[in-house]
């Protein structure tokens, strides 16, 4: 029995730096809370819990360009001549401030005044004799900016085709699409089978 002692005795005496005895001669495990733990360095996923690449900020969304308000646009007409009994003139919305921009879309308000103060309207067409785009093609939206008008074509036929007498116009005024400022221009057309297009770039 002293034998069999004395070698228990040396096992633990050999053990003893790495797991430990109890009085009893019997080895005992580490406990856990005696071995340091290894955290995941910064950065690095963890189990369970990937990592993830961090991300830039997300670009910002094109900032859209406002409808031209009143006052953003000025408006010129230059006469487009005459041709079998047809009269046009191109009306040109320039932006006022050139440092700014805005959009156009649709068609111009056009109206004549007479002599006798009788005041005619345009009627709204997509195309004419004096602007033969396809009448099915969708009004564009056109960005009006320094160096880059939007235009609109205005018509009328001469009124001896119906047989009617011509009245003598005083006053040709244009609003720009969608507006209520009211500009007056120089040229003047007929007052039968008056018509106005929507703009263009």
């Amino acid at each position: 029995m002293r034998s069999t002692g004395f070698a228990m005795l040396l096992a633990c005496t050999v053990i003893a730096g790495v797991t430990g005895c109890t009085d009893g001669a019997t080895p005992t495990a580490t406990p856990s809370s005696a071995i340091p733990a290894v955290s995941p360095s910064a950065g690095s996923p963890s189990a369970g819990n990937p990592g993830t690449a961090p991300t830039g900020n997300p670009a910002p969304a094109d900032t859209p360009i406002a409808a031209c308000a009143p006052g953003q646009v000025d408006v010129t007409a230059t006469g487009l001549g005459a041709a079998m009994s047809h009269h046009g003139i191109t009306l040109t919305f320039s932006i006022a401030n050139p440092a700014q921009a805005c959009t156009l879309k649709g068609y111009p308000g056009l109206d004549l005044t007479t002599s006798t103060g009788e005041v005619i309207h345009a009627e709204r067409t997509a195309s004419g004799y004096m602007s033969p785009q396809p009448s099915g093609d969708p009004e564009p939206t056109v960005v009006v900016k320094s160096g880059h008008p939007a235009k609109a074509i205005a018509e009328s036929v001469a009124c001896g085709v119906y047989g009617k007498p011509e009245s003598k116009v005083v006053k040709t005024q244009v609003t720009p699409p969608n507006s209520t400022d009211t500009r007056v221009v120089d040229e003047a057309l007929d007052t039968c089978n008056l018509k106005i297009h929507p703009v263009t770039a």
